[in-house]
């Protein structure tokens, strides 16, 4: 735990090239925007400032790459001395940006790749060409091996990440994902669950029953069952698959499934979002309003800021009093569970819960409970 800022995702724009199939784009009802230059550079006047700076991520609820100023903006990030980051749909990722991205040093790309086929990907990711993203990445690590422009040599940097979010049209693509990796010079794959915006998306997802089950909650009501490492074949899958059913809390090779229930990673490590008018909020599910649908209940979450940049420093803004007592609210999370339960007339906004936390109440939170990561 730290109360220290350690990483701040900024929304540059919300303008994307592409039309995807879960994107909370299609379910709210906001102005498309982008961050100026001005405010950008002034934020970053702010982060160097800081006693140590935290990581820069650029991304929000849009495709960065599509903003003119995006390799501007990298600049001036990495002035800071902060590590600078970057998730992208890689459409746009063509070989003078490849090249450009290697100049300047940045520090890891988080490309978004949610098919491992033509097929896969283009039915999700419209308007995305599968083969032009693996042609672009291709090129990055090319150039990464045999080095570009004023910085001969092979580079280390960017680190590149493959993001897949898991639904039921492409799970069958999962376990391609290690070998593409390989082949793009990937070093880690994330996987996150989908947050359903529809009712249409809330029949793709994939932990319908995980919301309520015990294996990924410690209980003192069920037991608990510890397995150790082991192949995963013909023999293994059916039984684990029905203990991982079953009301065991489950832990593997000594690591509870548990662990991460109640737990957000924002208010624990010390992440915080700016959206791209300069609004400051504690999370990315916090940064707009957006419906979400959960046991077949529409909940829409309602916003929050801390303060806006335009007329507060960073700084200010992370230690107010405010700011601070949320933080700590979120890590002791005392908030009623209405993910498992969702059952009440609470339930549908996120102003209160049944315990007595008013806005913003995070009991509802997939990305508290596990279900939901960020890059």
């Amino acid at each position: 735990m730290t109360d220290r800022l350690t990483k701040l995702y900024i929304e540059i724009t919300t303008a994307c090239n592409l039309d995807c199939v879960m994107c909370v784009r299609r379910a709210w009802h906001e102005p498309i925007g982008s961050m100026s230059r001005a405010v950008f550079a002034a934020l970053m006047e702010q982060v160097a400032e800081l006693p140590a700076p935290p990581t820069i991520h650029l991304s929000g609820f849009g495709e960065p790459m599509a903003r003119p100023q995006f390799l501007e903006y990298v600049r001036l990030a990495k002035a800071t001395g902060a590590k600078v980051e970057a998730t992208s749909n890689g459409t746009l990722l063509n070989e003078a940006t490849a090249r450009a991205l290697l100049d300047l040093d940045l520090d890891r790309l988080v490309v978004s790749l949610d098919g491992a086929s033509a097929a896969s990907f283009e039915g999700i990711r419209e308007r995305g060409s599968f083969q032009q993203v693996i042609d672009n990445l291709h090129t990055l690590k090319q150039l990464r091996m045999h080095g570009t422009g004023r910085r001969g040599g092979r580079h280390a940097n960017p680190q590149l990440a493959l993001a897949f979010v898991a639904m039921r049209e492409n799970i069958a693509d999962l376990d391609k994902l290690p070998r593409l990796a390989n082949q793009l010079g990937a070093w880690e794959i994330l996987v996150s669950n989908l947050v359903p915006h529809t009712p249409e998306l809330e029949e793709e997802i994939l932990y319908s029953r995980s919301l309520t089950a015990c294996a990924y909650r410690a209980s003192r009501w069920v037991p608990s069952l510890s397995l150790p490492k082991l192949d995963f074949n013909a023999n293994t899958l059916g039984p684990v698959a029905g203990v991982f059913n079953s009301t065991a809390s489950l832990s593997m090779g000594g690591n509870s499934l548990s662990a991460r229930n109640d737990f957000c990673r924002f208010a624990q490590e010390g992440f915080a979002a700016v959206r791209w008018d300069g609004e400051i909020s504690p999370c990315l599910s916090l940064l707009h309003d957006h419906p979400e649908y959960i046991r077949g209940r529409r909940k829409d979450v309602t916003h929050h800021s801390f303060g806006n940049i335009k007329r507060q420093s960073l700084l200010e803004i992370w230690d107010s009093p405010a700011y601070a007592e949320f933080r700590e609210r979120v890590r002791v999370f005392h908030f009623s569970p209405c993910t498992t339960c969702g059952g009440c007339e609470r339930f549908p906004f996120n102003f209160e819960d049944c315990t007595g936390n008013d806005f913003p109440t995070c009991g509802g939170c997939l990305w508290a409970q596990g279900f939901v990561q960020c890059a």
